[in-house]
């Protein structure tokens, strides 16, 4: 079960997450998730931006910003969405299960 982190300001309901897409546009743009512990005041700001780019991808970054400012207790925010991120590129790496997952070999 994806983990998100839900919550409405100003009447409007807002889902925070991560997907494969989230991840490859955060790599596009330079994020490394395993600098998280040694950059959190620049990384934190920015997993809070990106966790809104897979339900709410025209959000303006003012707007993300402003509700970033109004947020409590941002340690714990910070241990949220990292946990939430990692598990997120975790998922990219497990094996499939499916009854047509493709099996391979290597001959070298």
């Amino acid at each position: 079960m994806k983990k998100t982190i839900n919550f409405t300001y100003n009447d409007v309901d807002y889902t925070l997450e991560y997907t494969r897409k989230t991840l490859e546009k955060m790599e596009a743009d330079g994020i490394v998730l395993s600098e998280m512990d040694k950059k959190p005041v620049t990384i934190l700001p920015k997993l809070f931006q990106y966790a809104f780019f897979a339900n709410h991808k025209r959000i303006s970054k003012d707007l993300v910003e402003e509700m970033f400012d109004l947020f409590t207790n941002k340690n714990e925010m910070y241990n949220k969405l990292s946990e939430m991120a990692m598990e997120t590129l975790n998922s990219l790496f497990e094996e499939k299960t499916e009854k047509n997952a493709i099996s391979w070999t290597a001959t070298f």
